[in-house]
């Protein structure tokens, strides 16, 4: 049997073949499958990608129609039904913003206002620029309004103020003491309220909304009234709501022509008529005098941008108030003061002697000195205008009978020499009162500052967050505040037992002076803390808080030509949270989000692309309308990867400019910047100019709308019009939404 054993060599060979054929058939399945993963992934990723496309581009509807046209306390409902994915909310990355001109042949350019550090960069090659005055919008649940109530005050009273579409709900308004809360109140639209705080020492005020809130000492006094949505280029408005105390009160309102006024108090309107005088270098004036048994708030209203003056108890001639320019900055060439009886009170801060005249009259105003004349002039032509070669200040008084020794007792801030606005860096101030003993009242308009006071009176301090405020007497004689570093402060001045003033929201006008005119980029200071590499709980609360600002506008003052301090352009910068449903392909981070009405994508490959540009409005003709829907999550939202429900709800809408803009930008972060201002400006492919010419806005005839803006590496695009003015509008929306997740 061992001779019949034999070896079958074919056999094994097909039997190892066999092996060797099914290993390589698998090696060659596994190889397809790895090259195939990638394939099969980004199939996934695009199913992804397109599926939620098509889900926020209904969420972006439904937000825009809500936005521009909703009424407060109108909501809309979404569904998100995510794929693989996770839908998260992200309150860092999302922002954008709009810039716009009021003079003509100037430009604006801004950055860095959004990335949490405390410097911002302006670009104004045309003209010198004077100083740069920010606001925190205070955009945002959970963010309110903090209004710093000054020890020399007897008593607060306030009210809402009106917006385009306003809350429905109560108001809740909060007096605190040393961080203690003292008192409440619960204010609806058209309610009023007071706080007493006789020698309580300083207070805040927080609210939930913006309110106008007038700080009183004694019985009476006079303030100049901020219109309820003030333009960004003059400062004049339509519109005013504010409080008035018991007794007779005279409404005193200015304009450049013929005006109707609707005056409504206790819900009864009556409707007065204002005509020119037809004398030259003359105003429009009309005072009425409204009496009252109890507080109660006075509406007014006007056809013709205007200017308003609010005198309590007619009988008594106390108060003063600082006037603006007709530029709507207090340091100026050219005023239109009350027409009432009274006296100017006319400050020269500059190096020489300044000459005003008026219709009929006029007086020279030396260097560093105070001139004081009676007004109106004797020959009643209408509200005369000042006219100066040089910068000048006008206090108005509501005594007629000041002397060159005499002050007039009252409350009033004290505008800012370099800045010209209510806030900033040097103050000068000349008491020649030797009668009415008279206060300064310093605090801090930012976070920290090292300032000196010499002449009449010396000090020296160092104010911190913590250690934001001193008082010190107003000696006889010139006193100067300088500010040696850090941010600006407010001045204000007291005197007597009476007065009178608008309080602004502690974020409002924080005014830094630049003082210089460059071709490039120009770096100036933001007076906030820095929250640069903070985490997103740190910002949050520093938002809330008011340590760092949620969203702000920009005020950049310069020389339009003839006023050195007018204001130039504004740029108006917006923190928005994203809705973001993060997915994964065949490389990590992919992502479709939604922000400010805009939805995104940088799938494939992180390049980034525009599913829906935001929303806006242009023409016909060289108009162009925008509103920006700001959605903020509620702190009880959820996020994740199963279905959610959004109930989106509008709190207000506010206007932030409706005015004539000679030229309107547009910006988004980055990553999606290039790519959004790349696509507003696709209709350019019909240009033949463009086509001809590209980047010479110059050349640009046959074209209107957004065009990228020509520099390299912008994110920025200009609404084009041909060199014609643009009725220009913007508006926010403020969104609530509240995300949860369906439970199945």
């Amino acid at each position: 049997m061992r001779h019949n054993l034999t070896r079958d060599e074919e056999a094994v060979s097909a039997a190892v073949a066999t092996v060797l054929l099914f290993g390589g058939v698998l090696s060659i399945i596994g190889l397809m499958m790895v090259s195939m993963m990638p394939v099969i992934e980004e199939m996934e990723g695009a199913v992804e990608r397109h599926d939620m496309s098509a889900q926020m581009t209904l969420l972006a509807q439904q937000t825009s129609s809500l936005s521009e046209r909703g009424m407060p306390g109108d909501s809309t409902h979404a569904t998100l039904i995510p794929v693989d994915g996770n839908l998260v909310w992200d309150s860092l990355r999302g922002g954008m913003w709009y810039s716009a001109t009021w003079q003509e042949d100037m430009t604006l350019r801004a950055r860095g206002a959004l990335d949490f550090d405390d410097t911002v960069e302006i670009r104004h090659p045309e003209s010198r620029v004077e100083a740069v005055c920010i606001t925190d919008l205070r955009q945002g649940p959970d963010r309110p309004y903090y209004y710093t109530v000054e020890a020399v005050l007897d008593r607060v009273a306030f009210t809402v103020t009106p917006g385009l579409a306003m809350p429905l709900g109560p108001i809740d308004v909060s007096l605190t003491v040393n961080g203690e809360e003292v008192q409440t109140r619960a204010l609806r639209v058209d309610d009023i309220g007071s706080f007493d705080v006789t020698s309580i020492g300083t207070a805040v005020i927080t609210s939930s909304h913006a309110l106008t809130v007038m700080g009183e000492t004694g019985a009476n006094g006079a303030t100049y009234v901020l219109p309820n949505a003030p333009e960004p280029s003059d400062k004049r408005g339509h519109a005013w709501s504010f409080p008035v105390s018991t007794g007779t009160s005279a409404i005193h309102v200015l304009s450049d022509t013929a005006n109707q006024i609707h005056l409504t108090v206790d819900d009864e309107t009556v409707i007065h008529y204002a005509l020119p005088s037809g004398y030259a270098r003359t105003a429009v004036s009309f005072t009425h005098e409204v009496s009252v048994t109890q507080p109660t708030i006075v509406h007014v209203s006007t056809s013709s941008p205007s200017r308003l003056l609010l005198k309590t108890d007619t009988s008594s001639d106390d108060g003063l108030t600082a006037w603006p320019s007709d530029t709507g900055m207090y340091l100026g060439h050219a005023f239109t003061p009350p027409n009432m009886a009274g006296t100017l009170r006319l400050a020269n801060p500059g190096e020489g002697i300044v000459t005003v005249t008026w219709r009929g009259g006029g007086i020279s105003v030396a260097s560093g000195e105070v001139e004081h004349v009676t007004w109106p002039p004797a020959v009643d032509e209408g509200a005369a205008t000042l006219d100066a070669d040089g910068d000048l200040f006008v206090t108005w008084a509501a005594d007629n009978t000041l002397s060159t020794t005499d002050e007039q007792p009252g409350l009033t801030l004290i505008p800012a020499d370099d800045t010209g606005g209510l806030s900033g860096g040097l103050f000068t101030y000349m008491n020649e009162d030797n009668t009415t003993a008279e206060e300064f009242h310093l605090r801090l308009a930012g976070y920290t500052s090292s300032w000196n006071v010499t002449g009449a009176t010396n000090a020296t301090g160092t104010f911190l967050a913590q250690n934001d405020a001193t008082s010190m007497a107003a000696s006889l004689g010139t006193t100067s505040l300088r500010v040696e570093s850090g941010h600006p402060l407010r001045l204000l001045r007291s005197g007597g037992n009476h007065g009178l003033y608008q309080i602004l929201h502690d974020g409002a006008e924080r005014c830094t002076s630049v003082g210089t005119q460059a071709s490039g980029w120009v770096t100036t200071d933001l007076p906030w803390e820095r929250m640069g590499g903070r985490g997103e709980v740190d910002i949050q609360n520093a938002w809330i808080e008011g340590r760092h600002p949620s969203s702000v506008s920009l005020d950049v003052i310069g020389g339009d030509g003839v006023a050195t301090h007018a204001s130039i352009g504004t740029v108006w910068a917006f923190h928005l949270s994203r809705l973001a449903y993060q997915f994964q392909s065949s490389i990590n981070g992919m992502e479709v989000a939604f922000s400010g009405g805009a939805v995104v994508t940088n799938h494939p490959e992180f390049k980034p692309y525009v599913v829906v540009p935001p929303s806006d409005r242009g023409g016909p003709g060289p108009r162009f309308a925008a509103t920006v829907p700001s959605l903020h999550p509620t702190a009880d939202s959820s996020s994740g990867a199963g279905e959610l429900e959004l109930d989106i709800e509008l709190v207000h809408r506010m206007s932030l400019a409706s005015a004539p803009a000679y030229e309107v930008r547009r910006g988004w972060s980055e990553p999606y910047g290039t790519a959004i201002a790349d696509n507003a400006g696709i209709g350019l492919e019909s240009s033949e100019d463009w086509t001809v010419y590209p980047g010479r806005l110059d050349l640009l005839t046959d074209y209107v709308g957004w065009v990228p803006d020509p520099s390299y590496g912008t994110a920025e695009a200009v609404w084009h019009t041909n060199g014609q003015a643009i009725e220009f509008t913007l508006q926010l929306a403020s969104l609530d939404v509240t995300t949860r997740e369906v439970m199945l």
